[in-house]
C-alpha cells in the first residue's frame, strides 16, 4: 500500500450508537481521510479556575437531545445538484444518502454529542478495525458486564453501551491506557468529558449555532481539530453546506467526477444500489470556472499533487465545489464513494 493511499485510509472513525447518534457512514466501516491534527498551542488551564461540575442529571442534558429534524429538504438539494451537473444524476441513482434519511412513525433516535466527539477521538490516525477494537474496551472500563472479546455480529458498535462525562473524569488513567488509549487521547478524552461535565460544551447550544461558531467552539477541545468539527457537522448535524477542503477522499472524489462523464462515474460497491441505473442524461457536463483545466486534473489523478501534497488546494476545492451552494454537503456524500 502507497504512502497516499494509507494517508487516505487514516481517518477519525466518527461513531455513535444507532439509538443515541446519527451517524450512518461508521455503519458501513468507510474510512475518510482526515489530515493528521496540527499541534496547536492551546493554553493550560488551571483546576481552580474550571466552572464546577455539574450534577448527573444536568450533565445529561447538555450531552444529549432529541434527533434534531433534517434541516433542509433532501428533494430540493437533489434538483439542485442534477440541474447544475448531469452527473448527480448517475449518482443519486447508484446511491442511498442514508445519513440524510428522516425518521419513521415511532422511532427515536438521540444525538448523543459526547459520544460522537469522544469516539473520534479514540479513532484517531488509526485503522477502523483498530478503533472499533479500543472503542469496546473503552466501552468496557465502564460496564464490565460486556464480554472480553467483542462480537459485533451480535452487538454492534454503535449499540455499545456508552459511559457519560462524569464516569470518565472519575475512571483511573491506568484503565484507559489498559484500552489502548494514548497518553495523549486519554487527555483529550478527559478534556471532553470535563466539558461536557461542567456544561462549557452543551449539545442544546451547539445545535443552534451557524456551522463557522459551531467549528470554532469544538476546536477549543483539546484533540478537535478543523476536520473533526466539520465532521460533526456533516453527520451529526446533517448541515447542507460543509466543503472539507483538508479532506484528501473529498479531494480526490472531486477530481474523478470533474474527469468523468455521466456514464463513467461508478460509486464503491458496498454503497452501490442494487437497482439497474438510468441511462446517462445527455447534457453536457460544465467545468466550473477555475485556475485549473481539465488537463491540470488529469496531472493531479496521476500523482502530481499540490506543494502540499494534496489532490486540490482550499481554492480551487472551493472554486470547483461553487456550483454546488448551498449543499455542498451532499455533493461530497457522493466524492467519498466514486472509484477511479
Amino acid at each position: 500500500m502507497s504512502l497516499d493511499q494509507r494517508a487516505v485510509r487514516r481517518s477519525v472513525r466518527l461513531s455513535a450508537n444507532a439509538s443515541s447518534s446519527v451517524l450512518p457512514a461508521q455503519t458501513d466501516d468507510v474510512s475518510y481521510a482526515s489530515p493528521p491534527p496540527r499541534k496547536r498551542g492551546k493554553v493550560a488551564v488551571d483546576a481552580t479556575d474550571l466552572p464546577p461540575l455539574l450534577s448527573a442529571d444536568e450533565v445529561a442534558l447538555c450531552t444529549t437531545l432529541a434527533q434534531p429534524k433534517l434541516p433542509f429538504s433532501l428533494e430540493e438539494a437533489r434538483a439542485h445538484l442534477c440541474h447544475v451537473d448531469p452527473r448527480f444524476e448517475t449518482l443519486f441513482a447508484q446511491m442511498d444518502l442514508k445519513n440524510y434519511e428522516e425518521l419513521r412513525d415511532g422511532q427515536v433516535k438521540e444525538l448523543n454529542l459526547f459520544r460522537v466527539l469522544t469516539t473520534s477521538i479514540l479513532g484517531q490516525q488509526i485503522s477502523w478495525l483498530a478503533a472499533r477494537s479500543i472503542l469496546y474496551k473503552f466501552c468496557r472500563v465502564f460496564d464490565p458486564s460486556l464480554a472480553p472479546e467483542p462480537d459485533f455480529s451480535l452487538l454492534p458498535k454503535e449499540q455499545l453501551p456508552f459511559p457519560t462525562p462524569l464516569q470518565v473524569l472519575d475512571a483511573t488513567d491506568e484503565a484507559l491506557r489498559n484500552a489502548g488509549l494514548s497518553s495523549a487521547k486519554i487527555t483529550y478524552v478527559r478534556d471532553v468529558a470535563r466539558r461536557f461535565g461542567d456544561g462549557r460544551l452543551d449539545v442544546r447550544k451547539i445545535v443552534a449555532m451557524d456551522p463557522e461558531a459551531c467549528v470554532a467552539e469544538l476546536v477549543q477541545v483539546r484533540g478537535v481539530g478543523r476536520w473533526t468539527a466539520e465532521m460533526l457537522l456533516m453527520f451529526a448535524m446533517r448541515s447542507p453546506n460543509v466543503l472539507p477542503v483538508g479532506d484528501l477522499g473529498v479531494q480526490r472524489g472531486m477530481v474523478r467526477f470533474y474527469l468523468a462523464d455521466a456514464a463513467g462515474l461508478t460509486v464503491s460497491a458496498h454503497k452501490r444500489k442494487d437497482t439497474l441505473v438510468p441511462d446517462a442524461a445527455k447534457r453536457t457536463c460544465p467545468f466550473p470556472s477555475s485556475t485549473l483545466s481539465l488537463a491540470d486534473l488529469r496531472l493531479r489523478a496521476q500523482g502530481q499533487k499540490t506543494a502540499k501534497k494534496m489532490y486540490l488546494d482550499p481554492h480551487e476545492m472551493t472554486a470547483l465545489a461553487a456550483p454546488w451552494a448551498p449543499f455542498r454537503s451532499v455533493a461530497c456524500m457522493f466524492m467519498w464513494s466514486i472509484e477511479g
